[in-house]
């Protein structure tokens, strides 16, 4: 009897696990920011590979070009995870 095969991460479900791998392994290397990992860079580029497909399946125009934006991958990195505090617990002044 053959065993069914596994299913499959949607492309929204890989990125979302690949950008919490990277928030999990960024903190382990130095000066690395999550979306510089090869796990986040792997998250955006199915993103934006997925996103160019949805557009061209909608019928946009000219869906080389899009398809052509999407495999060259220069866009810049967006950032992973929630952004750093800046807030500074402001001290009481002292009389």
């Amino acid at each position: 009897m053959a065993h069914p095969l596994p299913a499959r991460y949607s492309p929204d479900e890989l990125i979302e696990q690949l950008r919490e791998a990277a928030e999990e392994i960024a903190p382990e290397l130095p000066g690395i920011r999550a979306e510089e990992t090869l796990e986040g860079e792997a998250a955006q580029t199915i993103e934006e590979l997925a996103d160019a497909l949805r557009r061209i399946a909608g019928g946009a125009p000219r869906p080389q070009d899009l398809a052509r934006a999407a495999l060259e991958a220069k866009a810049p990195l967006k950032p992973i995870g929630r952004p750093k505090s800046t807030v500074v617990k402001l001290q009481k002044p002292r009389r």
